[in-house]
């Protein structure tokens, strides 16, 4: 009997169930992905308008993707060890997600500062209050939004007896993906455009 048949938080670890547990949600996010590219070919003329964009949306994607990320591998731990109780009411839950957004906070204030000023050295385009608007809105929707998809998947594979690392980050860093590529259009539409 091996270290892992000996847990006591009842998900199975055996590789087939991994695999049963992970590959049609991976088919799946492939799918959601190419949804995400054709929302991101919608916003193509406003990207070729604005080219900064194309540089802020890699680093949305993966700033986005990170903060979700670190939060779901601590409330997967947590879950394992028995140190977060799978509730929403959990005290060590609510701090990591508050951890997490205002790490989130921070980082896109940071990227909204230095893409406004950027844009007094570059020719980019918008103000760089515009710039700014639209990379820290852009920012606190896709934290808050990585955060809400973090926790309800965590809990909800957690309770079902799935293993969240198994399915958890696979759907957040598409979420993440598709959510940060519709949070810099509405912001760009909502002050821009």
């Amino acid at each position: 009997m091996g270290l892992l048949d000996r847990r006591s938080d009842n998900v199975n670890y055996d590789w087939k169930d991994v695999f049963r547990q992970s590959a049609l949600l991976l088919l799946l996010m492939g799918f959601i992905g190419i949804i995400g590219g054709q929302v991101l070919h919608q916003m193509e003329e406003t990207l070729l308008q604005f080219p900064v964009f194309l540089f802020l949306l890699p680093l949305m994607n993966d700033l986005g993707g990170n903060l979700g990320c670190v939060l779901a591998s601590r409330l997967g731990s947590g879950f394992h060890l028995g140190i977060i109780d799978a509730a929403i009411t959990d005290r060590e839950l609510n701090e990591n997600v508050l951890v997490t957004l205002i790490m989130g906070l921070v980082t896109y204030l940071s990227v909204g500062l230095a893409v406004a000023a950027s844009s007094s050295i570059l020719p980019l385009g918008p103000t760089a209050m515009n710039l700014f608007i639209v990379a820290v809105g852009s920012g606190i929707i896709v934290t808050v939004g990585t955060a809400l998809i973090t926790v309800a998947v965590s809990l909800i594979s957690y309770k079902k007896k799935l293993d969240p690392d198994n399915i958890t980050i696979p759907v957040l860093t598409t979420l993440a993906d598709l959510l940060s590529i519709v949070s810099i259009f509405f912001m760009v539409w909502l002050v821009i455009l």
